[in-house]
């Protein structure tokens, strides 16, 4: 095919340019793809741990349901050794300090929940263990540490009444009555009205004595 020759200078222009820089738009073009080609593997990977977990976490359930507590605990350390970045592994970490604790061995339930409110790992539900964990302390007479450990939750929002509540109950536990009297009162000011906490708190409000 024949080229005039201002199409042949337009080609000889073109040859010029991709021979400079053909290589270079060549190698973007591959790592554009190579990274979107890692995104989407990443993705994958991503939502087939997580329902990997889920369906352990599952099983976890269900065992802790009929009993089986040693596979409750070997199924929580597998969630943390092999899917420690996801939820369940948060979750099933809860569920093996209550199962502990409900089989009399509160040293571990105390340890676990320590060990999941410092990772720092799973926000969602740190405010909640952090809960639980202050409550066990609170049996065993560690009144400071309980409290501290309430004050260190990051994020309180949506769960000032649990905490204020547990506070509350802390404070009494300490014989501090205007401390659990003025916590409980805290609780109730941030409580929606269907909050099941709300008749709970009232209860405990009305059982102090009235100098309180």
């Amino acid at each position: 095919m024949a080229y005039d020759l201002e199409e042949q200078e337009s080609l000889a222009q073109i040859k010029a340019w991709w021979d400079k820089w053909g290589t270079l738009v060549l190698s973007i073009v591959t790592i554009v793809c190579l990274c979107s080609a890692g995104y989407q593997g990443w993705r994958w990977w991503k939502m087939k741990e997580a329902n990997d977990a889920a369906v352990l976490y599952a099983q976890m359930v269900q065992s802790e349901n009929t009993k089986q507590v040693d596979r409750v605990q070997a199924i929580a350390k597998r969630l943390q050794d092999d899917y420690a970045p996801t939820v369940y592994a948060g979750m099933g970490a809860m569920l093996a300090a209550r199962s502990a604790e409900a089989n009399g061995n509160v040293a571990e339930a105390v340890k676990v929940l320590t060990d999941l409110v410092n990772s720092d790992r799973y926000p969602e539900i740190e405010a909640i263990a952090s809960v639980r964990l202050a409550g066990l302390l609170m049996d065993q007479g560690k009144y400071d540490l309980a409290l501290s450990t309430l004050d260190k939750i990051k994020d309180t929002k949506g769960q000032l009444v649990l905490i204020n509540d547990r506070k509350g109950d802390i404070y009494m536990a300490m014989g501090d009555t205007a401390k659990a009297k003025a916590s409980w009162e805290d609780a109730l000011r941030n409580a929606d009205p269907s909050n099941p906490l709300v008749n709970i708190i009232e209860v405990k409000l009305n059982s102090l004595p009235k100098k309180a």
